[in-house]
């Protein structure tokens, strides 16, 4: 007799091998090489931000001055989230949260200095990752993935969901 865990483990088994041709279990594995190769990179450049907290960060500072509700509209997260990634980025030092003069209901970000170096620093290490992640790539290759990418998230985006 089998055990629990074996059983299991074949029901898992024929799961992947069924959603193993679809695209979201395809595009996981590629968001999970890019977030492995990108936080080992952030780690060796002692950038102290992580990738799930990049877009917070990276939408601040090319803002300038932005809204935590911008934020959420601008990088497709839910206002709590972007919340707590505020709270742990300005922990760090990284952004200033001030009230609207305005509007007191609304927290008006900014990155600090220190924060806006980070963000620099992050935009080689992007570059990084891309020369990385590519490297498998041969360069006519890297182009059709890129553009065969983009036009799929363009016309993803315009989904009623």
């Amino acid at each position: 007799m089998k055990k629990k865990c074996e059983m299991e483990s074949m029901h898992w088994d024929n799961f992947f091998a069924e959603m193993h041709d679809t695209l979201i279990f395809q595009m996981h594995r590629i968001h999970s090489v890019m977030f492995r190769v990108a936080n080992g990179l952030i780690h060796e450049a002692s950038v102290p931000v992580k990738m799930e907290q990049l877009p917070i960060l990276m939408c601040i500072y090319n803002c300038g001055s932005v809204s935590q509700q911008e934020v959420a509209d601008i990088v497709h997260r839910d206002k709590s989230s972007v919340q707590r990634t505020v709270v742990t980025l300005e922990k760090k030092g990284l952004v200033s949260v001030n009230q609207d003069k305005a509007d007191k209901r609304k927290n008006i970000l900014r990155t600090t200095d220190t924060g806006t170096f980070v963000a620099q620093q992050i935009k080689d290490i992007v570059k990084k990752v891309e020369e990385e992640i590519f490297s498998a790539f041969k360069s006519e290759d890297k182009l059709n993935t890129i553009n065969t990418i983009k036009e799929t998230a363009d016309k993803l985006e315009l989904l009623k969901v």
